[in-house]
């Protein structure tokens, strides 16, 4: 009984550290659709702003060719050209700083949620922890009158156990302290330099 108790916390265990990086994961990925979608915007609008320069030009050649000899010295047509381009480069720019600004506001907010994620799985595999440090003490009770040698076997088994077990909900916590940390920082930086 105890023995089946013990196996249950081990796996409790073992899934609150998939769930944590299944959600370091998860917010990864949705940080890098953002930053495509950011990436894809800038460049449809630059290839619009681009052709749109492109036909302004070819417009204004094609009237300089036909009015020549109307147009003796009046840049008017040019100076109209030269507004309307600089005109949609603002727009462009504009275009750019809000959808820059969105995402970077959105990745703060997955950072966020991701720290509270965190948060909540440490909380979690500490007390899968705490219970499987318990049932692998109850079991070292039921093992007290046991033969030396297969005494011996199971404790250290269950010091194994639980040695790895912190070993890896450190090293994971760590990780996904780290990550958070770094995308708020890299977060603040870029809305700090806006």
């Amino acid at each position: 009984m105890t023995k089946n108790t013990a196996n249950e916390s081990v796996v409790n265990f073992i899934n609150t550290i998939r769930e944590t990086n299944q959600a370091i994961a998860e917010s990864a990925i949705a940080a890098q659709e953002r930053n495509m979608a950011l990436a894809q915007n800038i460049f449809e609008n630059g290839i619009e702003v681009l052709k749109s320069h492109a036909e302004t030009t070819r417009t204004f050649i094609r009237e300089q060719v036909e009015q020549a000899q109307k147009r003796q010295g009046d840049f008017k047509g040019f100076s109209d050209s030269a507004a309307a381009a600089h005109e949609r480069n603002i727009k462009f720019a504009q275009n750019v700083i809000e959808n820059t600004t969105e995402v970077l506001k959105s990745q703060v907010e997955g950072a966020r949620t991701l720290t509270q994620t965190l948060i909540e799985q440490s909380k979690k595999q500490q007390a899968a922890f705490e219970t499987f440090t318990a049932k692998s003490l109850d079991l070292y009770a039921d093992f007290f009158n046991t033969p030396a040698a297969y005494y011996k076997q199971a404790v250290e088994t269950a010091e194994e156990i639980a040695r790895q077990g912190v070993e890896t909900a450190q090293k994971i916590t760590h990780k996904g302290v780290e990550a958070v940390q770094n995308a708020t920082r890299q977060g603040q930086k870029t809305t700090t330099t806006k």
